[in-house]
């Protein structure tokens, strides 16, 4: 439950909101928590709710079971799309416009995101892996696009965020081979943070995530949109957004004066010494850090 009341119920996916943290489940584990068209508006919503909701500083996205993550479009709407004399290419734009709408959102959520890949993910289950800023994955899991084995290509923003995360060369190695990958590699090519055996995967998650739920202030926010806002600009046009964004978070935030001055005061104690008589506390304004 959150501060205003019970979480909203959903069919496909679940929201819950606790201790700054919005876990977000794919909930269809009988289907391998495959996506549709509800779940995709149920998405866009939790989205939403998390994004306004003033309270959540990081969003961790899931899958329900063992089994995957998120294994893709349902089949029961692909066998509608392509079962006939000819593809129906009219419902399938639909489609690829709603589900990059909701990665795009999960892209531009104002907090960190993290998927947290307890099983296997490929499609636009990969394609939304992607789109989080940070990936902590099963040791026991698999991830991959894993479209062009079966004819197809990815549609949902793979073939951009895959080479600007792991490089070029093998971005489009893993993509036109449509492979899987394991873990460790996904690791190693920088796709995800890091790798951890399944059952300890929730609690390092939750330990991840408190440690940005614990950042004083709203600089997260603020970073995020730096960074986000300067991809593909050159380095002028990014460190001006960079710029905008430190003058907006000292504008809208009392974050930067908080840890200036509790920087402060740990600095005058040190400088006192044990004399003093009083403890210096250690927090996440540790020495207050002078601004640039």
């Amino acid at each position: 439950m959150t501060a205003e009341g019970p979480e909203p119920v959903y069919e496909t996916i679940l929201l819950r909101r606790a201790d700054g943290i919005a876990w977000i489940t794919l909930n269809r584990p009988e289907r391998l928590n495959a996506t549709t068209e509800q779940m995709h508006h149920e998405l866009l919503d939790a989205f939403a709710r998390v994004a306004d909701d003033g309270s959540s500083r990081v969003l961790v996205l899931t899958g329900a079971g063992d089994r995957a993550f998120c294994i893709g479009s349902d089949l029961g709407f692909l066998t509608e799309v392509l079962d006939g004399e000819e593809p129906d290419s009219d419902l399938f734009a639909a489609y690829l416009e709603r589900l990059n709408g909701v990665v795009f959102a999960l892209e531009r959520m104002p907090v960190p995101t993290i998927a947290m890949v307890q099983a296997k993910a490929r499609a636009s289950g990969f394609e939304m892996v992607v789109a989080c800023d940070f990936v902590l994955i099963a040791e026991e899991a698999r991830i991959g696009d894993v479209h062009t084995p079966y004819g197809h290509m990815p549609g949902a923003g793979a073939t951009h965020r895959t080479v600007r995360k792991m490089g070029l060369q093998p971005a489009m190695e893993l993509l036109m081979t449509g492979r899987w990958m394991s873990a460790a590699e996904a690791v190693e090519k920088k796709l995800a943070l890091r790798a951890v055996p399944r059952d300890r995967l929730r609690e390092e998650t939750t330990v991840f995530a408190r440690t940005l739920v614990d950042i004083p202030g709203d600089s997260l926010r603020h970073l995020k949109a730096a960074v986000m806002g300067g991809l593909g600009r050159t380095v002028e046009e990014a460190v001006a957004t960079e710029t905008s964004e430190y003058l907006a978070l000292l504008r809208s935030s009392s974050g930067p004066v908080d840890g200036f001055r509790a920087g402060q005061r740990e600095r005058a104690l040190r400088r006192a010494g044990p004399a003093s008589g009083e403890v210096t506390a250690t927090g996440p304004a540790q020495g207050g850090g002078p601004p640039p």
